[in-house]
């Protein structure tokens, strides 16, 4: 009898949060790539994406905006809406290493 009430306890606790649970994706998906077409990058991005689209059931596409070592794509994700809608895919030199040079650059100019 235990094991029922706390079985039904669990169902009834879980119930209103499993309600409300929206679907996702809704939308398309918008995976930026920080480097032109045709690199390694974006060759994982593109052999990836169809397989994502197929199991999500929604249009993944890609979208490539090359330039300064993978900043501009990097800043153009991180300028995006933040509703889940728009991906990343890049290596550490947009992440950590761009970062890294900029700030040891800026420390450099400020001792001369």
């Amino acid at each position: 009898m235990k094991i029922i009430t706390a079985l039904l306890s669990a169902i009834l606790f879980l119930s209103p949060a499993l309600s409300s649970a929206q679907a996702y994706p809704t939308k398309p998906i918008r995976w930026i790539v920080p480097f032109p077409p045709g690199g390694g990058t974006d060759f994982y991005a593109r052999l990836l994406a169809p397989k994502i689209s197929e199991s999500w059931k929604e249009q993944v596409v890609i979208d490539n905006r090359g330039g300064a070592g993978g900043i501009v794509g990097t800043e153009t994700a991180a300028r995006a809406a933040p509703d889940g809608y728009t991906f990343l895919v890049s290596t550490a030199a947009g992440i950590v290493t761009n970062p890294l040079l900029i700030f040891h650059y800026k420390g450099l100019n400020h001792r001369l």
